[in-house]
Protein backbone atom coordinates (compact mmCIF):
# COMPACT_ATOMS: atom_id res chain seq x y z
CA UNK A 1 0.00 0.00 0.00
CA UNK A 2 0.81 3.84 -0.36
CA UNK A 3 2.71 5.26 3.15
CA UNK A 4 0.79 6.92 4.86
CA UNK A 5 2.05 10.14 4.74
CA UNK A 6 1.74 10.52 0.97
CA UNK A 7 -1.26 12.71 0.25
CA UNK A 8 -2.81 15.26 -2.84
CA UNK A 9 -2.08 18.81 -2.24
CA UNK A 10 -5.41 19.88 -3.08
CA UNK A 11 -4.43 23.55 -2.88
CA UNK A 12 -1.22 22.95 -5.52
CA UNK A 13 -1.74 24.29 -8.93
CA UNK A 14 -0.81 21.13 -10.25
CA UNK A 15 -3.45 18.93 -11.52
CA UNK A 16 -4.66 16.43 -9.12
CA UNK A 17 -3.76 13.34 -11.74
CA UNK A 18 -0.64 14.91 -12.65
CA UNK A 19 0.10 14.59 -8.49
CA UNK A 20 -0.86 10.76 -8.67
CA UNK A 21 1.48 10.45 -11.76
CA UNK A 22 4.19 11.51 -9.49
CA UNK A 23 3.55 9.59 -6.70
CA UNK A 24 3.09 6.34 -8.52
CA UNK A 25 6.34 6.97 -10.50
CA UNK A 26 8.53 7.33 -7.29
CA UNK A 27 6.99 4.60 -5.13
CA UNK A 28 8.65 2.81 -8.23
CA UNK A 29 11.60 4.89 -8.31
CA UNK A 30 11.83 4.36 -4.59
CA UNK A 31 11.94 0.28 -4.79
CA UNK A 32 8.75 0.83 -2.87
CA UNK A 33 7.20 -1.40 -5.86
CA UNK A 34 9.40 -3.89 -7.61
CA UNK A 35 9.87 -4.79 -10.80
CA UNK A 36 6.99 -6.73 -11.58
CA UNK A 37 5.48 -6.72 -8.69
CA UNK A 38 1.07 -5.87 -9.16
CA UNK A 39 0.41 -2.40 -7.64
CA UNK A 40 -2.75 -2.06 -5.11
CA UNK A 41 -6.43 -1.47 -7.09
CA UNK A 42 -7.34 1.88 -8.06
CA UNK A 43 -9.66 2.04 -5.18
CA UNK A 44 -7.60 1.61 -2.59
CA UNK A 45 -5.05 4.20 -4.04
CA UNK A 46 -7.92 6.71 -4.14
CA UNK A 47 -9.17 5.58 -0.98
CA UNK A 48 -5.26 6.23 0.63
CA UNK A 49 -4.47 9.79 -1.45
CA UNK A 50 -7.94 11.48 -1.43
CA UNK A 51 -9.45 11.42 -4.96
CA UNK A 52 -11.58 10.11 -6.89
CA UNK A 53 -10.92 6.91 -8.30
CA UNK A 54 -11.17 8.63 -12.35
CA UNK A 55 -8.53 10.79 -11.13
CA UNK A 56 -5.76 7.78 -10.48
CA UNK A 57 -6.92 6.04 -13.67
CA UNK A 58 -6.04 8.44 -15.97
CA UNK A 59 -2.64 8.61 -13.92
CA UNK A 60 -2.32 5.19 -14.10
CA UNK A 61 -3.03 4.83 -17.91
CA UNK A 62 -0.77 7.63 -18.67
CA UNK A 63 2.12 5.62 -16.80
CA UNK A 64 1.13 2.98 -18.99
CA UNK A 65 1.28 4.16 -22.15
CA UNK A 66 4.86 5.62 -20.89
CA UNK A 67 6.19 2.32 -20.20
CA UNK A 68 6.39 2.14 -16.23
CA UNK A 69 3.31 0.01 -16.03
CA UNK A 70 1.02 -3.11 -17.76
CA UNK A 71 -2.16 -4.30 -17.38
CA UNK A 72 -3.54 -7.78 -17.32
CA UNK A 73 -7.26 -8.21 -18.19
CA UNK A 74 -9.02 -9.83 -14.53
CA UNK A 75 -5.41 -9.75 -13.26
CA UNK A 76 -4.62 -6.15 -12.55
CA UNK A 77 -1.73 -3.37 -12.44
CA UNK A 78 2.00 -4.58 -12.85
CA UNK A 79 5.14 -2.91 -12.60
CA UNK A 80 6.88 -3.33 -16.18
CA UNK A 81 9.87 -5.79 -15.07
CA UNK A 82 13.43 -4.69 -15.72
CA UNK A 83 15.22 -8.04 -16.98
CA UNK A 84 18.10 -9.18 -18.75
CA UNK A 85 16.78 -11.95 -20.35
CA UNK A 86 15.68 -11.43 -23.86
CA UNK A 87 14.90 -9.16 -27.12
CA UNK A 88 12.17 -8.53 -29.56
CA UNK A 89 13.54 -11.55 -30.94
CA UNK A 90 11.90 -13.98 -28.25
CA UNK A 91 15.16 -16.14 -28.18
CA UNK A 92 17.66 -15.70 -25.33
CA UNK A 93 20.26 -13.80 -25.58
CA UNK A 94 22.47 -13.62 -22.77
CA UNK A 95 22.80 -11.97 -19.01
CA UNK A 96 24.81 -9.11 -20.59
CA UNK A 97 21.68 -8.26 -22.78
CA UNK A 98 19.10 -6.34 -21.99
CA UNK A 99 15.22 -5.66 -22.38
CA UNK A 100 15.11 -4.09 -25.42
CA UNK A 101 13.68 -0.55 -25.51
CA UNK A 102 11.68 1.23 -28.18
CA UNK A 103 10.74 4.97 -27.76
CA UNK A 104 7.86 6.03 -29.25
CA UNK A 105 8.44 10.02 -30.34
CA UNK A 106 5.29 12.34 -30.42
CA UNK A 107 4.91 15.79 -31.24
CA UNK A 108 2.24 15.93 -28.24
CA UNK A 109 3.64 15.96 -24.90
CA UNK A 110 3.82 12.72 -22.84
CA UNK A 111 1.18 13.83 -20.31
CA UNK A 112 -1.90 14.56 -22.94
CA UNK A 113 -1.37 10.99 -24.91
CA UNK A 114 -4.16 9.96 -22.85
CA UNK A 115 -6.25 12.58 -24.27
CA UNK A 116 -5.45 11.67 -27.84
CA UNK A 117 -7.95 8.72 -29.21
CA UNK A 118 -5.79 8.32 -32.58
CA UNK A 119 -2.22 8.73 -30.60
CA UNK A 120 -3.56 6.03 -27.78
CA UNK A 121 -4.97 3.51 -30.47
CA UNK A 122 -1.95 3.82 -32.44
CA UNK A 123 -0.28 3.26 -29.14
CA UNK A 124 -2.16 0.56 -27.66
CA UNK A 125 -2.06 -1.41 -30.36
CA UNK A 126 1.72 -0.87 -30.66
CA UNK A 127 1.91 -2.68 -27.20
CA UNK A 128 0.29 -5.68 -27.75
CA UNK A 129 2.64 -6.89 -30.25
CA UNK A 130 5.38 -7.21 -27.70
CA UNK A 131 5.77 -8.79 -24.00
CA UNK A 132 6.33 -6.09 -22.02
CA UNK A 133 9.22 -8.57 -20.20
CA UNK A 134 10.33 -8.81 -24.18
CA UNK A 135 10.24 -5.19 -24.80
CA UNK A 136 9.97 -1.73 -23.03
CA UNK A 137 7.57 1.20 -25.12
CA UNK A 138 8.40 4.73 -23.99
CA UNK A 139 6.87 7.78 -24.74
CA UNK A 140 9.29 10.56 -25.35
CA UNK A 141 8.34 14.31 -26.70
CA UNK A 142 11.34 15.48 -29.09
CA UNK A 143 10.92 17.28 -32.16
CA UNK A 144 12.69 18.01 -35.50
CA UNK A 145 15.66 19.48 -34.30
CA UNK A 146 16.40 17.67 -31.59
CA UNK A 147 16.08 13.97 -33.51
CA UNK A 148 19.30 12.90 -34.46
CA UNK A 149 21.14 14.02 -31.25
CA UNK A 150 18.20 12.72 -29.21
CA UNK A 151 18.80 9.60 -30.89
CA UNK A 152 22.22 9.66 -30.54
CA UNK A 153 22.31 9.94 -27.11
CA UNK A 154 18.83 7.81 -26.16
CA UNK A 155 20.86 4.04 -26.95
CA UNK A 156 17.58 2.78 -26.96
CA UNK A 157 17.03 -0.10 -29.95
CA UNK A 158 14.75 1.82 -31.44
CA UNK A 159 11.91 4.61 -32.35
CA UNK A 160 8.76 4.88 -33.98
CA UNK A 161 8.56 8.53 -34.89
CA UNK A 162 4.38 9.67 -34.51
CA UNK A 163 2.78 11.88 -36.99
CA UNK A 164 5.79 14.21 -37.72
CA UNK A 165 5.13 17.60 -38.92
CA UNK A 166 6.50 19.16 -42.36
CA UNK A 167 8.85 21.12 -39.96
CA UNK A 168 10.11 17.86 -38.71
CA UNK A 169 11.33 16.99 -42.37
CA UNK A 170 15.18 17.72 -41.79
CA UNK A 171 15.38 16.03 -38.58
CA UNK A 172 13.99 12.80 -39.89
CA UNK A 173 16.24 12.48 -43.31
CA UNK A 174 19.02 13.32 -40.59
CA UNK A 175 17.80 10.10 -38.86
CA UNK A 176 18.18 8.38 -42.40
CA UNK A 177 21.31 9.68 -43.38
CA UNK A 178 22.53 7.99 -39.74
CA UNK A 179 20.95 5.24 -40.84
CA UNK A 180 19.08 5.04 -37.48
CA UNK A 181 16.53 2.55 -36.69
CA UNK A 182 13.28 4.43 -37.05
CA UNK A 183 10.10 3.83 -38.57
CA UNK A 184 7.65 6.96 -39.04
CA UNK A 185 4.09 6.00 -38.08
CA UNK A 186 0.75 8.19 -39.31
CA UNK A 187 2.69 10.33 -41.37
CA UNK A 188 4.63 9.91 -44.98
CA UNK A 189 6.55 12.32 -46.53
CA UNK A 190 7.83 11.34 -49.83
CA UNK A 191 11.50 13.20 -49.43
CA UNK A 192 12.05 11.39 -46.18
CA UNK A 193 13.79 7.86 -46.75
CA UNK A 194 13.16 5.95 -43.71
CA UNK A 195 10.13 3.36 -43.52
CA UNK A 196 6.72 4.50 -42.92
CA UNK A 197 3.63 3.13 -41.80
CA UNK A 198 0.36 5.01 -42.36
CA UNK A 199 -3.25 4.87 -44.00
CA UNK A 200 -4.15 5.66 -47.60
CA UNK A 201 -5.58 9.33 -46.63
CA UNK A 202 -6.01 10.32 -50.50
CA UNK A 203 -7.94 7.40 -51.36
CA UNK A 204 -9.40 7.67 -48.18
CA UNK A 205 -10.95 11.05 -49.19
CA UNK A 206 -12.17 9.31 -52.58
CA UNK A 207 -13.77 7.02 -50.42
CA UNK A 208 -15.99 10.09 -48.86
CA UNK A 209 -16.21 11.90 -52.65
CA UNK A 210 -17.52 8.72 -54.23
CA UNK A 211 -20.25 8.06 -51.34
CA UNK A 212 -21.42 11.63 -51.83
CA UNK A 213 -21.44 11.72 -56.05
CA UNK A 214 -23.47 8.23 -55.60
CA UNK A 215 -26.12 9.96 -53.60
CA UNK A 216 -26.57 12.42 -56.65
CA UNK A 217 -24.63 15.75 -54.82
CA UNK A 218 -22.31 17.83 -57.28
CA UNK A 219 -21.85 21.11 -55.28
CA UNK A 220 -19.34 19.69 -52.45
CA UNK A 221 -17.27 22.00 -50.25
CA UNK A 222 -13.86 20.62 -48.08
CA UNK A 223 -13.74 21.48 -44.81
CA UNK A 224 -9.56 21.08 -43.12
CA UNK A 225 -6.91 22.01 -40.59
CA UNK A 226 -3.41 21.44 -40.48
CA UNK A 227 -2.04 21.81 -44.04
CA UNK A 228 1.26 21.20 -42.17
CA UNK A 229 0.57 17.41 -41.56
CA UNK A 230 1.26 15.08 -44.28
CA UNK A 231 -2.19 13.16 -44.13
CA UNK A 232 -4.35 16.16 -44.49
CA UNK A 233 -2.52 17.39 -47.46
CA UNK A 234 -3.01 13.88 -48.87
CA UNK A 235 -6.55 14.30 -47.87
CA UNK A 236 -6.90 17.52 -50.10
CA UNK A 237 -5.33 15.87 -53.17
CA UNK A 238 -7.49 12.82 -53.43
CA UNK A 239 -10.87 15.51 -52.68
CA UNK A 240 -9.38 17.78 -55.84
CA UNK A 241 -8.48 14.68 -57.87
CA UNK A 242 -12.05 12.62 -57.44
CA UNK A 243 -14.08 16.12 -58.19
CA UNK A 244 -12.05 16.77 -61.09
CA UNK A 245 -12.13 13.17 -62.70
CA UNK A 246 -16.16 13.57 -61.64
CA UNK A 247 -15.84 16.71 -63.64
CA UNK A 248 -17.27 18.63 -60.65
CA UNK A 249 -16.58 22.27 -59.45
CA UNK A 250 -13.49 22.64 -57.53
CA UNK A 251 -14.28 26.21 -55.93
CA UNK A 252 -11.85 27.99 -53.92
CA UNK A 253 -15.01 29.26 -51.47
CA UNK A 254 -15.90 26.20 -50.55
CA UNK A 255 -12.85 25.02 -49.52
CA UNK A 256 -12.11 26.22 -46.53
CA UNK A 257 -9.24 26.09 -43.89
CA UNK A 258 -10.69 25.90 -40.15
CA UNK A 259 -7.47 26.63 -38.50
CA UNK A 260 -7.49 24.18 -35.67
CA UNK A 261 -8.28 20.02 -35.76
CA UNK A 262 -10.15 21.21 -32.38
CA UNK A 263 -13.19 23.14 -33.62
CA UNK A 264 -13.62 25.44 -36.40
CA UNK A 265 -11.84 29.03 -35.55
CA UNK A 266 -14.75 32.09 -34.61
CA UNK A 267 -13.79 33.82 -37.74
CA UNK A 268 -14.02 30.67 -40.08
CA UNK A 269 -17.66 29.65 -38.47
CA UNK A 270 -18.22 33.32 -39.01
CA UNK A 271 -17.48 32.80 -43.03
CA UNK A 272 -18.87 29.09 -43.03
CA UNK A 273 -22.31 30.94 -41.84
CA UNK A 274 -22.28 32.91 -44.41
CA UNK A 275 -21.91 30.00 -46.86
CA UNK A 276 -24.66 27.73 -45.74
CA UNK A 277 -27.17 30.72 -45.86
CA UNK A 278 -26.48 31.52 -49.68
CA UNK A 279 -28.54 29.80 -52.20
CA UNK A 280 -25.37 29.02 -54.05
CA UNK A 281 -23.75 26.79 -51.44
CA UNK A 282 -22.77 23.56 -51.26
CA UNK A 283 -25.23 20.59 -50.58
CA UNK A 284 -22.29 18.44 -48.74
CA UNK A 285 -18.93 19.07 -46.91
CA UNK A 286 -15.70 16.19 -46.52
CA UNK A 287 -14.47 17.61 -43.32
CA UNK A 288 -11.00 16.26 -43.14
CA UNK A 289 -10.99 15.77 -39.07
CA UNK A 290 -13.89 14.29 -36.51
CA UNK A 291 -13.69 17.35 -34.53
CA UNK A 292 -13.95 19.47 -37.47
CA UNK A 293 -17.13 17.60 -39.09
CA UNK A 294 -18.66 17.70 -35.75
CA UNK A 295 -18.29 21.34 -35.68
CA UNK A 296 -19.73 21.18 -38.84
CA UNK A 297 -22.63 19.96 -37.27
CA UNK A 298 -23.18 22.16 -34.83
CA UNK A 299 -23.03 25.68 -37.17
CA UNK A 300 -25.66 24.10 -39.38
CA UNK A 301 -27.61 23.52 -36.61
CA UNK A 302 -27.27 26.92 -34.95
CA UNK A 303 -28.54 28.14 -38.58
CA UNK A 304 -31.60 25.89 -38.53
CA UNK A 305 -29.82 23.59 -41.77
CA UNK A 306 -30.89 20.10 -40.92
CA UNK A 307 -28.42 17.00 -41.84
CA UNK A 308 -28.74 15.33 -43.63
CA UNK A 309 -31.69 16.37 -45.35
CA UNK A 310 -30.34 19.81 -46.21
CA UNK A 311 -27.04 19.50 -45.58
CA UNK A 312 -24.80 15.94 -45.51
CA UNK A 313 -21.36 15.40 -44.20
CA UNK A 314 -18.46 13.04 -44.33
CA UNK A 315 -16.17 13.34 -41.85
CA UNK A 316 -12.81 11.32 -41.46
CA UNK A 317 -11.84 9.01 -38.18
CA UNK A 318 -14.44 7.43 -36.14
CA UNK A 319 -13.62 8.58 -32.65
CA UNK A 320 -16.25 8.95 -30.07
CA UNK A 321 -17.47 12.38 -30.93
CA UNK A 322 -18.21 10.87 -34.42
CA UNK A 323 -20.47 7.98 -33.02
CA UNK A 324 -21.64 10.41 -29.86
CA UNK A 325 -22.98 13.12 -32.58
CA UNK A 326 -26.63 13.49 -33.49
CA UNK A 327 -27.03 12.09 -36.10
CA UNK A 328 -23.86 10.26 -36.05
CA UNK A 329 -21.47 11.20 -39.01
CA UNK A 330 -20.55 9.36 -41.61
CA UNK A 331 -17.06 8.99 -41.56
CA UNK A 332 -13.64 7.47 -43.21
CA UNK A 333 -11.94 4.90 -40.85
CA UNK A 334 -8.37 5.05 -40.73
CA UNK A 335 -7.05 1.30 -39.78
CA UNK A 336 -5.11 2.54 -36.94
CA UNK A 337 -4.58 -1.13 -34.96
CA UNK A 338 -2.96 -2.57 -37.91
CA UNK A 339 -0.78 0.62 -38.38
CA UNK A 340 0.15 -0.01 -34.93
CA UNK A 341 1.19 -3.76 -35.59
CA UNK A 342 3.11 -2.89 -39.03
CA UNK A 343 5.25 -0.33 -37.41
CA UNK A 344 6.44 -2.40 -34.79
CA UNK A 345 6.62 -5.47 -37.31
CA UNK A 346 8.89 -3.10 -39.51
CA UNK A 347 10.92 -2.12 -36.52
CA UNK A 348 11.47 -5.68 -35.50
CA UNK A 349 13.05 -6.42 -38.63
CA UNK A 350 15.39 -3.32 -38.55
CA UNK A 351 16.49 -4.39 -35.10
CA UNK A 352 16.78 -8.53 -35.42
CA UNK A 353 18.85 -7.41 -38.85
CA UNK A 354 21.68 -4.90 -37.91
CA UNK A 355 23.64 -3.38 -40.56
CA UNK A 356 21.27 -4.60 -43.00
CA UNK A 357 19.64 -1.79 -44.36
CA UNK A 358 15.99 -1.76 -44.83
CA UNK A 359 14.63 -0.11 -47.79
CA UNK A 360 10.57 -0.28 -48.75
CA UNK A 361 8.14 1.92 -49.90
CA UNK A 362 5.94 3.64 -47.78
CA UNK A 363 2.76 1.12 -46.71
CA UNK A 364 -0.63 2.82 -47.32
CA UNK A 365 -3.00 0.86 -45.35
CA UNK A 366 -6.42 1.14 -46.44
CA UNK A 367 -9.47 2.92 -45.24
CA UNK A 368 -13.07 1.84 -45.28
CA UNK A 369 -16.18 4.54 -45.04
CA UNK A 370 -18.52 3.84 -42.49
CA UNK A 371 -22.28 4.61 -43.80
CA UNK A 372 -24.46 6.22 -41.01
CA UNK A 373 -27.20 9.12 -40.43
CA UNK A 374 -25.75 12.38 -41.85
CA UNK A 375 -25.56 11.64 -45.77
CA UNK A 376 -28.56 11.44 -48.38
CA UNK A 377 -29.50 12.67 -51.41
CA UNK A 378 -29.45 16.42 -52.11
Amino acid sequence: MLPTTVRIDKDHPLPRHFQVRQILQEMVDSGHWESGEKIPAETDIAASLGVSKMTVNKAILALTSAGLFYREVGRGTFVVPIVKKVGLSGSYKGVSEAQAVIQVITVTAPELVSDDEYLCTLLLAMRSCVSPVDARILLRHVRGPEYLACWQESGCDGWVVVAPLQEDVPGLCALAEAEARVVVLGACWPEVKLPSIDSDNVDGARLAIDHLTSLGHRHIGLLYAAPDQSNTRDRIEGFRQVMQEADLPVRADWILDVESSEGIAATVRTRLRNLLQKQDRPTAFFAAGPIIACSLLQVAAEIGIAVPRELSIVGFDDSRAITEATPVLTTVRQPLEQMGFEAIACLRTIIEQPGKTVVQPAQKLPCNLLTRDSTASP
